[in-house]
């Protein structure tokens, strides 16, 4: 059976935790790929682990799953999605995070360290995803730990940060909803469920962004690799420089074939066109560090 298992660092904010859960089986010895999964804003570790689908593809292929914390207004109070939200210093100014300067690249770094150091993470292979608030934290903490980080995944989120290009390519691939009202495709203001107004830019500028990263110089191709799915690929990259944006036509602001976990008049539809575990997985295991 797989375990489960708490990782606690020591920060300059407190102490900071992540759960980490291992594979099934020993039919995969270490060092073993980790993925690590940042929830959104209001979610937290054990959301996370639920409803983003990772569990049979870990144990299929030997995965350490990471599922770290993000910290809240109140740290003396459990965390409430409304009245309590936990979220991550993603680089956009929002939210206590940012007021108060907590440094989540930081003790994301520590994370990393701790599983490659007593987990048996292989340090040529870890890869970084996250929804929404946790997708934006991917982009800022993937720009961050070039040269740490095999790839990123963000889901439903804006790269808030505008990276300096770098010389250690960082892949990613970007999944959006086509109708997602919180993350909207062409850039609106949206109101979040916490009642603020804020403005949102079109995603295309996040895939722009890490192009310009990467050093990628050529006209993006559009493609429909699958029905109902936009895929937009940069071009004229440095070697290993791959980015990649996927667009799923009926999906609002949740994880591509996960649940549906807020209302449609808040969200948007859920979607199983894309299993997005499984879209990430197939394009982390192409790349790894040298």
């Amino acid at each position: 059976m797989s375990g489960v298992r708490d990782i606690r660092v020591e920060r300059p904010e407190g102490e900071r935790s992540a759960l980490l859960r291992e594979p099934a089986g020993s039919a995969h010895p270490g060092p073993r790929p980790v993925v690590m999964l940042l929830h959104g804003a209001g979610g937290t570790a054990k959301l996370a682990m639920g409803n983003t689908g990772w569990a049979e593809i870990a144990d299929r292929e030997g995965l350490l799953l990471v599922y770290p914390e993000g910290t809240r207004r109140d740290p003396a109070a459990p965390p409430m999605f409304l009245q309590n939200p936990q979220a991550w210093n993603d680089g956009s100014g929002r939210g206590h995070t940012a007021r108060t300067g907590v440094d989540d690249v930081g003790f994301l770094g520590a994370v990393m360290d701790q599983v490659v150091s007593s987990h048996q993470g292989d340090p040529s292979r870890l890869y970084l995803a996250g929804f929404s608030n946790g997708a934006a934290m991917a982009f800022r903490a993937g720009a961050a730990l070039a040269g740490r980080v095999a790839a990123i995944g963000p889901v439903a989120g804006h790269c808030w940060v505008t990276p300096a290009p770098s010389t250690i390519p960082v892949p990613a691939l970007m999944i959006y909803g086509g109708v997602d009202p919180l993350n909207p495709v062409a850039g609106a203001a949206v109101k979040t469920p916490w009642g603020i107004v804020e403005y949102h830019p079109p995603v295309r500028e996040s895939f722009d962004r890490w192009r310009a990263f990467n050093g990628c110089d050529g006209e993006p191709a559009a493609n429909t690799p699958t029905p109902g799915v936009l895929e937009l690929r940069a071009t004229g990259c440095a070697a290993g420089a791959e980015v990649k944006s996927l667009i799923v036509e009926d999906l609002g602001h949740h994880w591509p074939g996960g649940p549906r976990l807020l209302p449609p008049w808040i969200a948007g539809p859920a979607s199983s066109r894309l299993d997005g575990a499984a879209v990430l997985w197939d394009f982390f295991r192409t790349h790894r560090l040298d």
